[in-house]
């Protein structure tokens, strides 16, 4: 059953849930053709991807989930809500769908949960999609680069400022540079989080923005895997959360490496962009489609 508050015309998609020793995992698996998997950052769900899937699941699979304590998932109380476990959780999907050759779509704090799956398991991921994102350690920012030392330190001071605001004034803060989001849909993101009670829990991700710095230089020691991996990023360029110096990182990161910068696009691309993103992945899905024949040919 799907909550009151959910309009089904704004996410017509059918439920699906996986069973996880954290709890009930949504995700929703819609359309037919090459697999787009889609990771959502905090504090959101897979509500974001709506209007994309509604374009690509033409001629694509397109899944999305929401971690557990986001969006339509469950939201136990005795559980770590970490990035690590976010990850082995999502690994479960991935296991559970068998997918191969699959584009990662990755935003925000979903960086890092798709792209520990893409070390541990290169062979099955054949493209990536990147918005405002990062995945390094911030640890020791100071010490970085004057550039560097910038690249996230706004999004978690900003996160952690407002662990005891309420869903509402969190919300209407995050997407306050969203001029034309109706209410309505910001709504969706706030009920998303869950109760009172259940808030700080999902906010967790928050708090291990510095806190899981061990797994983040794991995960930075093992980039090499990814490196070959075609990327496409988009990047909105108003992003006050993800400073422009991330992007910058990325473009050396990555070996074959396309970027589509949105000179007016903020930290929310899937709100503000989703038909202008869901021309260039589909694009980008086709010619790399095309070079991978003409390689074995």
């Amino acid at each position: 059953m799907k909550p009151d508050w959910l309009d089904k015309k704004e996410y017509p998609f059918k439920s699906k849930y996986i069973d996880l020793e954290a709890g009930r995992m949504h995700y929703i698996d819609e359309g037919e053709g090459p697999p787009i998997v889609m990771i959502h950052g905090t504090p959101s769900w897979s509500f974001m991807y709506r209007n994309l899937i509604k374009i690509l699941r033409k001629h694509h699979r397109c899944i999305a989930l929401d971690m557990i304590g986001f969006g339509l998932s469950d939201k136990p109380k005795d559980w770590s809500y970490k990035p690590r476990a976010h990850a082995a959780n999502f690994e479960k999907l991935m296991e559970h769908l068998q997918l191969r050759d699959i584009t990662l779509l990755v935003h925000d704090f979903g960086a890092p949960i798709g792209l520990a799956y893409a070390i541990k398991y290169p062979e099955n991921v054949k493209s990536v999609v990147m918005l405002n994102s990062w995945t390094w350690s911030l640890s020791k920012h100071q010490t970085f680069t004057k550039a560097s030392k910038y690249l996230v330190g706004p999004l978690g001071k900003f996160l952690h400022s407002k662990l005891n605001v309420s869903n509402n004034v969190l919300i209407h803060e995050l997407f306050k540079d969203e001029d034309d989001l109706p209410e309505p849909i910001k709504k969706h993101y706030i009920n998303g989080l869950g109760g009172p009670e259940e808030r700080v829990r999902n906010l967790a991700c928050a708090r291990e923005l510095v806190g899981a710095s061990k797994w983040y230089d794991e995960l930075w020691k093992e980039r090499r895997k990814i490196q070959d991996i075609p990327t496409l990023i988009l990047w909105g360029e108003r992003d006050k959360l993800i400073k422009i110096e991330a992007l910058q990182r990325w473009k050396k990161f990555f070996h074959e490496c396309y970027v589509i910068p949105f000179e007016d696009g903020g930290h929310f691309l899937q709100e503000e962009n989703a038909e202008e993103i869901a021309s260039y992945v589909s694009n980008f899905i086709k010619e790399e489609q095309k070079k991978r024949e003409l390689v074995n040919q």
